[in-house]
């Protein structure tokens, strides 16, 4: 079975956030592999929705793109849908994360 993606509000915010960053302090090289490597993690996670690890208490599961970033997700099997929460810099203060993962089920 292969997942419907949902991109929530802070998930394109902060997907937009990285890549501006990269564009402003990087060159296009990194743009395109970090686009590229979101890619390839959003279409693992379409076809195998379990593949990255699971949190019980948030009901999320975590998948590192890169060693500064990692992606958030929900899966709702009930709807055959994912939806991405967030992509986060793993620099950033965890305490902050658990706000923007606390999204409605």
């Amino acid at each position: 079975m292969v997942y419907e993606i949902i991109w929530a509000p802070a998930a394109k915010r902060s997907f937009f956030n990285i890549l501006n960053y990269l564009e402003e302090n990087w060159t296009q090289r990194e743009v395109d592999t970090f686009i590229q490597r979101s890619e390839e993690i959003i279409d693992l996670i379409r076809a195998k929705p379990s593949l990255f690890q699971y949190s019980r208490s948030s009901d999320t599961h975590r998948c590192v793109l890169s060693p500064q970033t990692s992606l958030f997700y929900r899966v709702n099997s009930a709807n055959d849908h994912i939806e991405l929460l967030v992509f986060w810099d793993n620099r950033q203060d965890p305490d902050k994360l658990t706000l923007l993962t606390e999204v409605k089920k």
